[in-house]
């Protein structure tokens, strides 16, 4: 699978401006040949958008995801975007995934949500993996990097690949690597985090986005400014990476997901 890992600086409340970088990311992810190409938390819209929700939050067959579900099939690529996806049970912070057809093959919706958000959005019940032609994907969303539980129902789940739409903060790059790897190790899987760049009022976004391999060496890490990168994966690592010790076939019973 060849991934692409896009950390943006999208504008608040500026859908259009941010819906063309995502127009202009597809077409470089087609010219590399590129399979997935994933984007931040709340990419099209802005984070620190609390107060804008009503007008902004869409249900998934809104007019936005409908234009991001044409991109995904115009260019042919597989698309992980975060969303504010509206429900007639609330609004939810989102990581939708498409096909390259522009089907919607999966909505997984934040389920620890952090600080503010609380306020707002509505926390999702359950882990999501999806399985695709590329391989089984699991979602998972920023703060929920910083739960092991989290990505560990993902793998138990068989996650092969685990993709965080993530907008975190100054000062926590360090930290973030430092958790993004454990995920990825203790699960014996890839993980990609892809942070934002950029500032929105008093927050300053830090980047540093990374891909994680299933020992838990970093493939892949960017700096704090608005960058790419592509990567092929071999999936199969995960089973390789198992041989010596499997985690999860080892795991206590009353530990495992039945």
């Amino acid at each position: 699978m060849r991934l692409m890992i896009a950390q943006t600086a999208p504008q608040r409340a500026q859908i259009p401006h941010n819906l063309d970088e995502l127009e202009a990311l597809c077409l470089q992810a087609k010219e590399a040949q590129v399979d997935l190409l994933a984007l931040p938390e709340l990419a099209l819209t802005g984070y620190l958008i609390f107060d804008r929700l009503d007008a902004l939050a869409e249900p998934l067959d809104g007019p936005l995801l409908t234009e991001v579900a044409r991109l995904a099939r115009h260019y042919g690529l597989h698309l992980i975007i975060g969303v504010a996806e509206r429900t007639t049970d609330g609004i939810y912070n989102s990581a939708v995934l498409l096909d390259d057809q522009g089907t919607l093959l999966g909505c997984y919706r934040k389920m620890q949500l952090w600080a503010d958000e609380h306020g707002v959005f509505t926390p999702g019940e359950a882990p999501l993996v999806v399985d695709t032609r590329l391989g089984r994907i699991g979602l998972m969303i920023c703060y929920d990097n910083e739960f092991p539980e989290v990505s560990r129902a993902l793998a138990q789940q068989g996650a092969e690949l685990i993709i965080s739409p993530t907008a975190n903060m100054v000062p926590n790059a360090k930290r973030q690597q430092l958790q993004i790897t454990c995920r990825a190790l203790d699960n014996q899987v890839f993980v990609a985090c892809i942070n934002r760049s950029g500032q929105e009022d008093h927050l300053q976004f830090c980047g540093n986005s990374l891909v994680a391999g299933p020992d838990g060496e970093v493939l892949a890490q960017l700096a704090e400014q608005p960058a790419s990168a592509i990567l092929d994966l071999d999936l199969s690592r995960c089973q390789k990476s198992r041989k010596a010790q499997d985690y999860l076939r080892d795991l206590h019973p009353r530990l495992k997901i039945s």
